[in-house]
């Protein structure tokens, strides 16, 4: 009967899929043009592959509940394994300003009033509204059971496929378009230019595509065989997430001319195609409420995931009594209301700064670099549990013995990592020279301020903090 419950290969595979399926990020990969294949590539194979085998083993080796906060936690001692958890909880107050921002634009495509995507005010104003209304919906019901499994369908799965098609049917209509994006195909595109470190510093826009890769790794102790099942599902996972971003990537980057391309809205080449292809522009308001169903169940089930593995973290005594407060409904309150505060103070800088595109990209950059401090943390646990718990069980290893591979994959993420926060300073393109030095202390800050914030808490603890049974 157990074995009943086991997840097939092709299982794993779809599954691992969903965790990163995302419309929203194909124009940030289209902004780089024919340099997206090899940003994909150093995204897929340094980043994504690395993490995804590390947390396979750490995941089977450990399977109580709490994931890279334990993993750590067992590795470095209770107080990285709080900055762990802490960082996986503060990170949400960026990405999810950057999803919510989506709201806005995708709202502006419904109503028939597209001027509004690039409103920075409206956008603020909706990013507002949309998340203060997941999080009051979230107290009184229990929204991820209502969604379901088909906000992804409604809102990601379909308008991706439409997307690809539509922009496959436009490429072979006009063939390559020198004036856009992707322009003529010249060997020395697929490569970025290192003179411009501007232009670089999208690859971290890329990288994050692929951070919450670790979340796959516990589906890693109910799948046969995970020795070689596990790997083969991420590889194959990991393989077709690039193929399909890179054709949504590529289309979109003939389609939308130089210059004109919307970082934060991905209803912009389904105009294009529409428009070119006689597509009935009502087609355009469809996608664009499908997109935003699924963009407000993505918000919905992040008002309280985090939430409650952060409440765990304060029952332990990690976080004063107030932290521990709970609704009749078992919600985390104190949190739940925290996070919608900060995120609400987070997307005022849609007001600070004008430009909804840099916004947008800044943003995303913020979240990337703290998710790239989780996977330091984890790498660096990965190898040091070889020599600490050297007997532990680990129904998946990489490497049948000694702990060289082990080596090897964990010091390629930990490189990977390293280059991914460097890039991440850097002051991208979209900016003008008198925003530069203002970002980059803006990022560092940030991610300074959210990890210090961590180890005072942690410093300050008191042990009438434990909750008591």
């Amino acid at each position: 009967m157990a074995s009943s419950k086991k997840l097939t290969l092709f299982g794993l595979i779809g599954i691992t899929m969903a965790f990163f399926g995302t419309v929203r990020s194909v124009p940030s990969l289209a902004f780089t043009g024919w340099t997206q294949i090899f940003y994909m590539l150093v995204a897929a194979l340094l980043f994504a592959l690395p993490i995804a085998l590390m947390s396979a083993e750490l995941s089977t080796g450990f399977q109580e509940e709490g994931g890279p906060q334990v993993w750590v936690k067992k590795a470095m001692g209770e107080k990285w394994g709080f900055v762990t958890s802490w960082l996986l909880w503060v990170q949400m107050f960026f990405g999810m300003v950057m999803v919510a921002s989506t709201v806005g634009i995708l709202l502006g495509y419904v109503i028939n009033k597209p001027d509004l995507s690039s409103n920075n005010i409206f956008i603020f104003v909706i990013i507002l509204i949309s998340y203060w209304g997941v999080t009051l919906l979230n107290l009184k019901f229990d929204m991820v059971k209502i969604a379901g499994n088909w906000g992804a369908v409604i809102g990601v799965y379909i308008p991706f496929g439409f997307l690809i098609i539509l922009g496959l049917i436009y490429m072979m209509k006009h063939g390559i378009q020198p004036d856009n994006y992707l322009g003529h195909f010249k060997a020395s595109d697929l490569v970025p230019n290192f003179k411009d470190l501007g232009s670089v510093a999208y690859l971290s826009a890329i990288i994050f595509i692929f951070a919450g890769v670790e979340i796959s790794s516990v589906h890693a102790n109910n799948i046969e065989n995970p020795k070689r099942n596990y790997p083969i599902a991420v590889i194959s996972s990991v393989i077709a997430l690039v193929i399909l971003n890179l054709i949504a990537g590529l289309t979109v980057s003939n389609a939308v001319p130089q210059g004109k391309m919307e970082l934060a809205n991905i209803t912009q080449p389904f105009v294009i195609f529409c428009n070119d292809l006689g597509v009935p522009s009502i087609f355009v308001n469809i996608v664009s409420a499908m997109i935003l169903i699924g963009v407000l169940v993505q918000l919905s089930a992040w008002v309280l995931g985090p939430s409650k593995s952060m409440i765990k973290v304060a029952d332990e005594g990690n976080l004063p009594k107030l932290f521990q407060k709970r609704t009749k409904k078992n919600i985390p309150i104190t949190f739940v209301m925290i996070q919608a505060i900060v995120i609400s103070l987070v997307s005022f800088l849609y007001v600070v700064v004008p430009d909804v595109n840099s916004a947008f990209l800044i943003i995303t950059i913020t979240t990337t670099i703290l998710y790239c401090i989780v996977y330091l943390l984890i790498a660096i646990s990965a190898i040091r549990l070889r020599y600490t718990m050297p007997e532990l069980d680990r129904p998946f290893r990489l490497g049948n013995k000694g702990n060289g591979l082990m080596w090897f994959v964990s010091l390629l993420s930990i490189l990977s990592v390293i280059i991914t926060i460097f890039v991440s300073i850097i002051p991208p393109s979209i900016l003008k020279p008198s925003q530069y030095t203002g970002y980059m202390i803006y990022q560092v800050a940030a991610t300074l301020v959210m990890i210090a914030v961590a180890l005072i808490i942690y410093k300050l603890k008191k042990p009438e903090w434990k909750k008591i049974d």
